[in-house]
């Protein structure tokens, strides 16, 4: 039952899933990137985001602030 309920896993830090956490890492890895792209399945698995759902509530938050539109290319 302790597994069901995240906030009593010790292992889980809901902090750390925070959206604002997760895209300061997602421009990490874009900016490691030697091309500027970045796959979404690598992506998926560096942040342990389990669900490809929540890179793209990243890339609207990116395109939200960004002065002018940005281009992803997006690989699966």
């Amino acid at each position: 039952l302790a597994k069901a309920m995240p906030e009593q896993n010790p292992k889980y830090k809901r902090s750390l899933r925070s959206l604002h956490v997760l895209t300061t890492k997602f421009v990490q890895l874009l900016q490691e990137s030697e091309t500027g792209e970045l796959d979404l399945r690598d992506a998926v698995r560096a942040l342990a985001v389990g669900q490809k759902r929540r890179i793209y509530d990243i890339t609207n938050v990116l395109e939200g602030i960004a002065a002018e539109p940005l281009v992803f290319k997006i690989s699966f």
